[in-house]
């Protein structure tokens, strides 16, 4: 908990967050919500919310708070939106447990709700001419719940192809998975997955890894002399 409020002071709470806390009355000096209260923020991602900046106010226990008619919300583009309570002596906690992602699609609307991305993939070359993909997968935080893993390839020809998987990978929760391929002929391979929830919908693509795949066996160690020392 921290109290946030007296910070208006120095500007006998005329500012933007006094007027929406109902401070001015009291010059920023004195908190008048005796009932606490609900305060709206908004932020690119978790880690950079803007905490300086009230969007709007609501009572403790509002079923509901509407973020200001102002906001631009750009197409193809995320928010989160994060609500933190202040009690009757204006102590407002420190919390991101009431949060809400918002994700805009190309269109300005909505986007439906996906699975979380794909962390950490990595490739490796295995059993001389097959690769092998590691990833994993969090579901702290998710839209949907995925219950498959869609892993695509270019097949060497340097554009990914995302109509058609090469593989589906069944979920299984938190945890480290794994994709063997079949045997691919010498060349540079790019892949990536995406995780795929019940209604069909597909999470972002994870970077792609790119792999180049090298059957030659090293050349053999000639021994040009032996000698006694």
């Amino acid at each position: 908990m921290e109290i946030r409020f007296l910070e208006n002071a120095l500007f006998a709470g005329m500012t933007a967050n006094a007027y929406r806390l109902g401070m001015t009355l009291t010059l920023g000096w004195f908190w008048v919500r005796l009932a606490g209260c609900s305060i709206l923020y908004r932020g690119s991602s978790m880690s950079q919310t803007d905490f300086e900046n009230i969007l709007a106010v609501a009572e403790a226990d509002a079923a509901q708070i509407s973020a200001p008619s102002y906001l631009v919300h750009d197409n193809s583009t995320t928010y989160f939106y994060v609500i933190r309570r202040a009690n009757e002596c204006g102590d407002e906690e420190c919390t991101l447990s009431a949060a809400v992602k918002v994700a805009i699609d190309a269109n300005g609307d909505l986007a439906e709700p996906r699975p979380n991305d794909i962390f950490e993939l990595v490739a490796g070359q295995e059993q001389s001419d097959k690769v092998q993909l590691t990833w994993y997968y969090s579901p702290i935080n998710q839209e949907s719940t995925p219950v498959s893993f869609m892993v695509y390839g270019d097949a060497g020809t340097g554009q990914i192809d995302f109509v058609n998987s090469i593989a589906e990978i069944s979920y299984a929760g938190r945890r480290f998975y794994n994709y063997l391929s079949d045997s691919l002929n010498p060349g540079q391979y790019l892949f990536c997955v995406k995780a795929k929830d019940a209604a069909g919908e597909e999470g972002v693509c994870s970077i792609p890894v790119k792999i180049q795949v090298n059957t030659a066996s090293p050349e053999a160690v000639d021994i040009l002399s032996v000698e006694a020392t």
